[in-house]
């Protein structure tokens, strides 16, 4: 991790830009003066002392005395360990004070989340919580962030299946079905997308371009669900037919009792020989099905 994914993980744990860059610089360079720190941090004089202060009333930092006093930052675990502590302390309250409180809440079957964050957070979610199985649709990218969830869930029973046109990451888990192209030469013609299907009833549907106006639609409805499934079922059947395998096994798991109830339907010959695409007749294929 470089020291700018260093100080944005921080910031986003509630320290400021400034005790950030100090703490980065304290843990890149050791033991420190208030003077050397701000010239290494890029933190004003005026601030950095402050800055210092904060981190050292935080546990994040420790000060040396002498002259003149010097610091030097925690060790991560240390840090890391005062951090899951509090969390814990706050969420525990935070659970104890709600359960005070007589909630109604009125779910709704969609909403949407903003950024790319949150759109890996509810797509990990989803994960999470999967009952039964989960169908996914992504980039390399965004599925090896993704990669531990999928893990937990293939170890709890749940049945994962991944479609990508690029090459997936080695070891991930579920059932896979990939074009194997490479990610960055897609990228000259797509975006990335996310699609998440979880029990075949909840669904996430996103951009995933890392950027803040990413966004996605998490929706609980079915017809959702059966559309995002039915274009990732899509894809497989294009990819089968170009590989020339046989997909039918796949799609029944995918589809479930659909593709039994379609087959008993066209068995009993209540669908015409000839089929109509944008106003073109075309005669149906010939030949048994594979």
């Amino acid at each position: 991790m470089s020291e700018p994914d260093v100080v944005e993980a921080l910031t986003r744990v509630g320290f400021s830009l400034n005790e950030g860059r100090a703490y980065a610089a304290l843990l890149q360079h050791g033991p420190q003066t208030g003077y050397e720190v701000g010239q290494r941090a890029q933190v004003p004089r005026s601030a950095v002392y402050g800055a210092l202060r904060r981190l050292v009333a935080e546990g994040a930092a420790r000060a040396i005395a002498g002259a003149p006093e010097r610091f030097v930052a925690a060790p991560p675990d240390t840090l890391l360990a005062l951090l899951r502590k509090r969390f814990d302390t706050q969420a525990g309250s935070l659970e104890r004070a709600i359960a005070t409180l007589e909630v109604t809440l009125e779910v709704p079957d969609a909403f949407s989340v903003r950024g790319y964050e949150r759109v890996l957070e509810e797509a990990e979610r989803l994960v999470r919580t999967a009952e039964r199985t989960l169908l996914l649709s992504g980039w390399p990218r965004e599925l090896g962030r993704l990669h531990a969830a999928l893990e937990a869930a293939q170890r709890a029973g749940r049945a994962v299946s991944v479609f990508s046109h690029a090459k997936l990451p080695e070891g991930l888990p579920g059932q896979h079905f990939s074009y194997g192209l490479a990610e960055e030469a897609l990228e000259a013609f797509w975006k990335h997308r996310l699609v998440v299907v979880a029990d075949d009833r909840r669904t996430l549907i996103g951009t995933a371009e890392r950027d803040p106006s990413d966004t996605a639609v998490v929706s609980e409805t079915q017809a959702t669900a059966e559309l995002a499934v039915s274009q990732i079922a899509l894809d497989i059947t294009l990819l089968a037919q170009r590989h020339g395998w046989d997909a039918q096994e796949t799609m029944a798991t995918l589809l479930g009792d659909r593709v039994g109830r379609l087959d008993s339907l066209l068995g009993r010959g209540e669908t015409p020989a000839l089929g109509t695409v944008h106003g073109v007749t075309r005669a149906a294929p010939s030949g048994k099905r594979r």
